[in-house]
């Protein structure tokens, strides 16, 4: 009996150790603080990875802000964050043109954490709906002609840090709950 319990443990902790791990981790550790400098890459669209922990698209750089000819990875939310941002897998074709701005690893590794998205000649999208508080909060965001995160409007602000809630509840873009109120409300 007392084999057959060390034999099942030991089977046990095998299948434990051999099932893949998804560990969420903090991007802001990775890419910088949401309010940090971004970057621009332009590429080619090798290769996408729609799936789960975390959307990947691998691009052939084209010119931006990196060198042209190099690979680099473009990382992204989980599938159903990137769809209530308001994108959708069609959106990623291979071999189509890509334009990323955001923040690339601390590490110096060719990968970029996107805060908008550009593929083809359709609209420059938002990523980041915290980003997007932020960048209204400075007055910013307008100059940007990014559209904005397709579940901003309603989102809590909590995220974006409490001087950018303290601004935007100066603003009036608040509403009782603390949630943004986007496009802003007509007076």
């Amino acid at each position: 009996m007392k084999h057959l319990t060390s034999l099942l443990l030991g089977v046990l902790t095998g299948l434990c150790l051999s099932l893949p791990v998804f560990a969420h981790h903090n991007t802001q550790t990775e890419y910088g603080a949401f309010d940090s400098a971004t970057i621009v890459v332009e590429g080619t669209i090798g290769r996408v990875h729609w799936g789960n922990p975390h959307i990947g698209v691998e691009i052939t750089t084209t010119g931006g802000d990196v060198e042209a000819g190099k690979k680099w990875r473009v990382n992204s939310h989980p599938i159903q964050i990137q769809i209530d941002h308001g994108f959708n897998k069609e959106d990623f074709v291979t071999g189509a043109s890509i334009k990323v701005i955001g923040w690339q690893n601390l590490r110096g590794l060719p990968t970029i954490w996107p805060r908008a998205i550009q593929v083809g000649s359709g609209p420059m999208k938002s990523n980041m709906r915290f980003t997007d508080m932020i960048d209204i909060a400075k007055g910013t965001f307008t100059a940007m002609n990014i559209v904005p995160a397709a579940n901003l409007n309603g989102s809590p602000s909590a995220r974006a840090g409490e001087p950018y809630v303290a601004k935007l509840r100066e603003m009036g873009l608040l509403d009782a709950m603390g949630n943004m109120m986007w496009p802003a409300p007509q007076k």
